[in-house]
Formats: structure tokens, C-alpha cells, sequence
């Protein structure tokens, strides 16, 4: 039965919801529960990542707002993303203060990332210079080379650390069972904060990182800027297992390719897997078939396989190569100019923000994704970092 007077604030709309419990079913009655536990959390979620997180059909969720007399979900929604700025602007008026969770205790948190060996220790660098500087956070590191570990286990460690942390900072492929398990999670209320790498269906809590479309585009520019004007030629591109980010960063490349510079192609692509041996044999073997590509842009990890490639050819002085993550084997190749381009982002700024989401979260405030600028590095600036 539809409701006379729909609530209009969070007040009323939690006295509707307790009022109404009895006369709902089974799956309406973990609808109300679930929103009342936190109408601020959720907020941001659409009907169906609500019907998903309660086990029940998005009709449903919709129907508990029409008994609750809305339209729909959507003007139900309205009254929940007005507590959730409510809450946003009390915050920001007393930022002075600190959060009530971190005052009672520690914060423990979980580094989980599935990538190259590179950036993972890039990613546990800043984690522990963060954890210096603030010691009331702990976080801990889990970190796998893509190569040594499959999806459902990687899934499987993300569930374990949800059990023993208050917040997850995740680096992972997109995967169906790597997503299940965000969603499983975040529904229990872990905040999962994505960096680097987007898993944008997951419902994860945020994502924190660079615009990776932007990233790729640049690079395609990038790359069609130091060839010789009007010049044709491949394009050798370097993927690897299906990361959102090189998804994103490839999209951003082809598009610039073909509307800047169309007397370019990608005309074939290998897979590095992460791993320096396997790219640098990958490398070799295309180059034995088809000729020196006019250029290399790696979207993955492992630059130094495709250097070294290069530079055993002796193609290094040639080949325009492009890629992304200065650390120290990206430097050491800049430095001496095997690669010419490498596409970075600042670590530290993106731990200490994807920090700054799971405590907000913890309070019931839903983050907003923190998109960070992305740095270009050349040999004659890659050692100011």
C-alpha cells in the first residue's frame, strides 16, 4: 500500500521504513534494513547495485520506493544524496576535528595489488611513506606479480583481508570473480578503494588515479610528435592481462593515432604478461617477422624486456618507445635514451587520497573518485623524482 505523505528528510524517511517493516516480505524487509543501517553509504548506488548488494530484483527496489510514496527510485534516491551532502558539508566545517574512527584507534588497512613487480613496489613504497608519516594508519602489503597468481585466488585474498582490515586499497585485473568479491565486500561494509585501475562495475567504493584515457592519448600524441612528420610506419603495441587501465590508456592511443596522425598503425599487438622474459622474446619474435616497428608503446609493466629488445637489435636509437611508470629501471632506460617517454603519476599523493576515501566512507560519507594528473618524464627530468 502506497504511503500518504512520502518522507521528504532522512528523519522521516527512517521512521517510514521501521513503520513499514511488517507488511513487507522477506526481500523488502532486507531492503528497509539495509538502507536504514547507513542512508548516507548509500546513496550513490543505482538500483540495480542496490538489488544486487540485498539479493533481490531491481523491480523491488523499486516498489519499496513507491510504498514509500516516491515516483520511483530515483526521487527516493533524492532524499538519500540530500543526507549524504549533509553530512559532506558537516564534515567540511569541522575538518579540524578528527574523524571519530581514527581517535577511538588505529586504522588498518590492506595494500592488495595484481601487477608487475615494478609497480607493485612502487605502490608498497608510498604505502610505508605514508605510514611513516601517519602512525595511526597501518597498512598492510599483499602484492603478486599478474603471472604468479590466478583471478579466483587473488579474488579469495581480497575476501580473507576484508575480515582483518577496515578498508582495502585494491590494484587488480577486471575479472568476474575479482569484481564478485569487491561487491561482496563493500556489501559488508569494507570500503574498497581501486588505484590506478578502475573496476567501474564492481561497486567499489572509489577510484583513485589518472584519467587513463587521457594517459593513453598523450602518449599517442606523444608518439606522432617524435616521428618524422608524414611518415608512415607501425606501431608495435604491448598489452597484458586485461587491466582496465590498458583498456582505457590503448582507446585513448588509437584515437589520437587515427584522427592526428593516420599514416600510422597499430598493427599488431603482444602480450607481456608482466614479465620481463616474456615481452622481451614477444619483442624479438616480432621483430624477426615483420621488421623494426616505427614505435613501441607499452600500455603494461615490464619496460625493461622491451629495452632490452630493443637495444639487443640495435634499434634503440630508432624506435620511438613510449611507456608508463618511472621507477628504476624505467629511469635507468630513459637515462640512457632507449626509451623516450615514460607516462607517470605521483604515488604518494594517490595512497594518502585513497586513504583519505575509506575514512570517509568509514563515517558515512561516500567519496568521490580522486582523478590525479598524469606526469610525462624524459631522461632530462626523470631524476628530479
Amino acid at each position: 500500500m502506497q504511503m500518504q505523505t512520502k518522507p521528504e528528510n532522512a528523519t522521516e524517511l527512517l521512521a517510514a521504513l521501521a513503520a513499514m517493516q511488517d507488511s513487507l516480505g522477506k526481500g523488502g524487509r532486507r531492503l528497509a534494513t539495509f538502507f536504514a543501517d547507513n542512508l548516507g553509504a548509500n546513496a550513490m548506488l543505482s538500483a540495480s547495485e542496490v538489488a544486487q548488494r540485498c539479493g533481490v530484483n531491481a523491480s523491488t527496489v523499486v516498489r519499496l520506493a513507491q510504498g514509500l510514496g516516491y515516483a520511483g527510485y530515483r526521487e527516493f534516491q533524492a532524499v538519500l544524496q540530500n543526507q549524504l551532502m549533509t553530512i559532506a558539508q558537516a564534515r567540511a566545517q569541522d575538518a579540524a576535528s578528527p574523524l571519530p574512527f581514527s581517535a577511538a584507534r588505529s586504522l588498518r588497512l590492506q595494500l592488495l595489488a595484481d601487477s608487475g613487480k615494478s609497480f607493485n613496489e612502487g605502490a608498497a613504497s608510498a604505502a610505508r611513506s605514508y605510514c611513516r608519516q601517519n602512525p595511526a594508519v597501518t597498512i598492510s602489503a599483499d602484492l603478486h606479480p599478474s603471472y604468479t597468481v590466478e583471478p579466483a585466488d587473488f579474488a579469495a585474498r581480497i575476501v580473507t583481508a576484508a575480515e582483518a582490515s577496515d578498508g582495502i586499497i585494491l590494484v587488480a585485473r577486471d575479472h568476474p570473480a575479482i569484481n564478485d568479491a569487491v561487491r561482496l565486500v563493500t556489501a559488508k561494509g569494507v570500503p574498497v578503494i581501486c588505484l590506478t585501475t578502475d573496476l567501474p562495475t564492481s561497486g567499489r567504493t572509489a577510484y583513485v588515479g589518472s584519467d587513463q584515457y587521457v594517459s593513453g592519448a598523450t602518449a599517442g600524441w606523444l608518439c606522432g610528435r617524435m616521428l618524422p612528420a608524414g611518415s608512415s610506419g607501425r606501431v608495435l603495441f604491448v598489452y597484458s592481462v586485461p587491466f582496465r587501465c590498458h583498456q582505457d590508456r590503448e582507446q585513448g592511443f588509437r584515437h589520437v593515432l587515427r584522427t592526428e596522425f593516420p599514416h600510422l598503425a597499430i598493427d599488431e599487438k603482444v602480450s607481456s604478461d608482466e614479465s620481463v622474459d616474456v615481452i622481451y622474446e614477444a619483442v624479438r619474435r616480432y621483430i624477426a617477422k615483420n621488421g623494426p616497428p616505427a614505435a613501441v608503446y607499452n600500455v603494461s609493466g615490464a619496460n625493461i624486456g622491451v629495452g632490452r629488445a630493443l637495444e639487443d637489435e640495435g634499434l634503440s636509437d630508432t624506435t620511438v618507445f613510449i611507456g608508463h611508470e618511472l621507477n628504476a629501471n624505467s629511469r635507468s632506460l630513459l637515462e640512457r635514451n632507449i626509451m623516450d617517454v615514460t607516462i607517470g603519476h605521483d604515488f604518494d599523493r594517490e595512497i594518502a587520497l585513497a586513504v583519505d576515501c575509506i575514512k570517509m566512507a568509514l563515517q558515512g560519507v561516500q567519496p568521490i573518485n580522486r582523478i590525479t594528473q598524469s606526469q610525462v618524464f624524459t631522461r632530462f627530468n626523470c631524476a628530479t623524482f
